[in-house]
């Protein structure tokens, strides 16, 4: 070793050193790395809030050229056994519409016309957290669907326009006829003979008549003023298709695609991470979207929380699974709430702070 020339030690040397620098430069890399996925995150965060104010803006235009604000659309519970085939409206028009029925959280206890949140079982405050829509956004602000589902826009049958119905004639293929005094196209105030009058999907009546079978979608009736599209669809990233939920009510989306017959599907608004944007809105009696029922309020939705409060930013509302009662003012006040899940694009719709923080970077606007 001490016969040892002094270019070898220099060699040696050289290696540590080169050792040394790859490792700096690794750092810098993974700093680098960090610093930029923060940065993404960061603007995706600040580009879904953008999105959700051009949805708020959206919603004011639908509001004031129809009265009220559009209605929450699709229970879970009651779709997961539809096919959206069977809901795309060709052939019979079917008794439910794949998260397109209006969601009715009737049969909740009441006492002197306030919520009993004492004697809410946990299945009936999951029912209640179970009423934001996925659907509703797109249905109203920009009606993707066909003319079986609001009267306007062309019928699709096997991915080709159906030249023979009186919708063909109606371009362009966005827009939505206007939704009537009821909000859901004459579903709940005047329903399809036949059909169970509580805004279901099949329940729609489109024209001023009563037709039978699928006699809608042509009935020339149906000409007049169309409404929207209230909001500018940039790409086909903006929109994906409902697939389906999981068991908690959460919807399963995908993208163009992903899945076959994408056009079939209803449409949701995402986020700039994928996540479908929830629409909450206050509930109405008397089949009428412009009387908000005084019984509950948005605060009494557990995903609309915040992980944590300001001083003085909180009250007691429902209590969530873990009687956990702390609810928001300003969701007490708000008409109606957009929900994104966020960059983990999860949340708990059912307790508001959990030891996995799902619902920590949760992002909400309430509006008006």
């Amino acid at each position: 070793m001490a016969n040892r020339s002094p270019s070898s030690a220099r060699r040696a040397f050289s290696v540590v050193e080169l050792l040394v620098i790859i490792g700096i430069v690794i750092g810098v890399i993974s700093t680098l790395v960090v610093g930029l996925s923060i940065a993404t995150r960061r603007a995706r965060g600040a580009n879904t809030e953008f999105l959700m104010n051009s949805i708020a803006s959206a919603l004011s235009r639908f509001k004031s050229e129809t009265g009220y604000l559009p209605l929450s659309l699709g229970d879970p519970q009651a779709q997961l056994g539809v096919t959206p085939a069977t809901a795309r409206g060709t052939g019979t028009v079917p008794t439910t519409g794949w998260a397109r029925d209006v969601i009715n959280a009737a049969g909740l206890p009441m006492v002197n016309g306030a919520p009993n949140y004492g004697g809410w079982s946990a299945d009936q405050r999951r029912l209640l957290q179970r009423a934001g829509s996925a659907t509703a956004l797109p249905e109203f602000l920009l009606g993707p669907g066909d003319r079986s589902a609001d009267g306007y826009g062309w019928i699709f049958a096997s991915g080709t326009p159906d030249t023979t119905t009186a919708g063909y004639r109606e371009q362009p293929v966005l827009g939505i006829r206007n939704p009537g005094q009821d909000g859901c196209w004459g579903a709940i105030s005047n329903p399809r003979s036949g059909q169970n009058p509580n805004g279901l999907y099949g329940s729609r009546n489109l024209a001023a008549s009563t037709p039978s079978g699928n006699a809608e979608k042509s009935n020339l009736f149906l000409k007049g003023k169309s409404l929207g599209p209230y909001l500018e669809v940039k790409s086909d990233s903006d929109v994906g298709a409902l697939v389906g939920f999981d068991p908690d009510g959460r919807p399963q989306v995908a993208k163009a695609g992903e899945v076959p017959e994408f056009d079939a599907y209803p449409k949701v608004l995402l986020d700039y991470f994928g996540n479908p944007i929830m629409y909450y809105r206050r509930g109405f009696v008397n089949s009428d979207p412009r009387q908000f029922d005084p019984s509950w309020t948005l605060a009494d939705i557990v995903a609309l929380r915040p992980a944590r409060f300001g001083s003085g930013d909180d009250f007691d509302s429902m209590p969530d699974l873990n009687n956990d009662p702390s609810a928001s003012r300003a969701a007490r006040a708000a008409e109606y709430g957009l929900f994104s899940a966020g960059p983990d694009k999860q949340y708990d719709p059912f307790v508001r702070s959990d030891d996995a923080g799902r619902n920590e970077d949760n992002i909400v606007r309430f509006g008006p």
